[in-house]
């Protein structure tokens, strides 16, 4: 995310920290990943703990023996790398408790249950079951779950993974390539010349807006190649024209998109459909044969207007708002948000890409946020009410985020 910290995953609470074990168990997804996965393991680690210490307490009462000088040689391997593993784990919590970025830790606490087993003062038969029967939950949690076919929009089975008929221009001159959708649709990328560039815009900062990342974007832009600067998008089904050509209106909304981002489609509009199988093959399978057709790419050139052909900066009408809420909760609304406030048709609109909030302020008072996990927006007040402190943000209950996974409301 080019240094920006996503707090996604991180607890919000000192409980939520101790329970994270227990809360990587669950079956939910956007725990400690973005899909469903499971994991007992660490909660074995601490059952195996209190077992060991149970154990050695009974046989201290009783009087027991050591097993003999070895014992403890035996056992030092397992301590270290327990330890290894607390120390990563807290580290990792108190940074972005973000899967990818534990992978260590993921590698180490497998060993660390068998260790831990192999010092447990009973049968080797009982110690082998224990084994067995913790591979076996973990292994059974992982099938249920099924992360290898979690993300996939559309199965890789033959080259080119993602089928795009792309015009021999595009394959044999480089150009600059920008797209608007969440969705990158980077598979593509190679079937294009090698030294085309590409950016989306989804989440890009105008250059203008003082957003992080902002002078990035000018820049980036600024190096597109005259005639060389082309708008990549999915068709929109049923806005296209008999020619899978875009409808007027998409043109319209576009351009409002583009428009912070100097950019407008060059006249006279020069759009290209190109045709793909691999976006028809998105879905759920119901597309007639007359749909997979008309479903593909649309390709537009692009022109960059000059500082002072580009549209003037909208004026923000409720910053006052925005502002009053980012000082109740700077933790989930930074100050001045992703930069530029989006203008609704009854309101505006700002984003915190931070902690994947919206905030939206309506025309006729009211004032939402909204997390991206959440189904609805939650009200929060009347604009003169959080102006003068009477509403605030529960910031220690954010609806879709706050507690644990099973007692989240969406």
């Amino acid at each position: 995310m080019g240094g920006l910290t996503i707090v996604r995953f991180e607890p919000d609470s000192f409980l939520e920290t101790l329970l994270r074990p227990l809360a990587m168990a669950a079956p939910h997804a956007n725990v400690y990943v973005e899909l469903m996965a499971p994991d007992f393991r660490f909660i074995f680690v601490i059952g195996l703990l209190i077992l060991l210490a149970a154990l050695f307490l009974l046989r201290a009462r009783r009087g027991a023996h050591a097993d003999g000088p070895g014992a403890m040689s035996r056992a030092w391997p397992v301590v270290v790398l327990f330890l290894v593993l607390a120390v990563t784990f807290v580290a990792w919590l108190e940074t972005t408790a973000n899967g990818r970025y534990f992978v260590l830790g993921l590698l180490i606490v497998g060993p660390v249950c068998v260790g831990l087993t192999k010092l447990l003062p009973v049968t080797k038969q009982l110690r082998l079951t224990l084994a067995v029967l913790m591979l076996a939950i973990q292994g059974f949690a992982v099938h249920q779950s099924d992360p290898f076919r979690a993300w996939p929009l559309t199965s890789w089975t033959e080259a080119p993974y993602f089928h795009l008929e792309v015009p021999p221009q595009s394959r044999t001159e480089p150009a600059t390539y920008v797209t608007l959708s969440a969705i990158s649709y980077s598979l593509v990328a190679p079937l294009f010349h090698h030294q085309s560039r590409w950016m989306s815009l989804h989440n890009a900062p105008a250059p203008r807006s003082g957003g992080f990342d902002a002078a990035r974007t000018e820049t980036f832009l600024s190096k597109a190649q005259p005639g060389r600067l082309m708008l990549f998008a999915p068709v929109v089904p049923g806005m296209q024209t008999s020619d899978n050509l875009p409808v007027a209106e998409v043109y319209t909304a576009v351009e409002q998109q583009l428009a912070p981002y100097r950019l407008r489609f060059s006249e006279p509009r020069s759009c290209q459909f190109l045709p793909s199988r691999g976006l028809a093959g998105i879905g759920l399978g119901q597309k007639t044969e007359q749909e997979r057709g008309r479903t593909g790419f649309w390709m537009c050139h692009l022109t960059r207007m000059t500082s002072d052909a580009a549209p003037a900066s909208r004026a923000i009408r409720h910053g006052s708002v925005f502002r009053a809420l980012e000082a109740q909760c700077p933790r989930f609304f930074p100050a001045g948000g992703d930069g530029a406030v989006v203008a609704l048709a009854t309101g505006e609109m700002r984003s915190y890409l931070q902690s994947e909030m919206k905030a939206y302020v309506y025309d006729s008072g009211e004032v939402y946020y909204k997390y991206y996990r959440a189904l609805n927006p939650v009200l929060i007040g009347k604009v003169e009410d959080l102006l003068t402190g009477k509403s605030r943000v529960d910031c220690g209950t954010i609806r879709g985020r706050s507690g644990m996974p099973w007692e989240r409301e969406i």
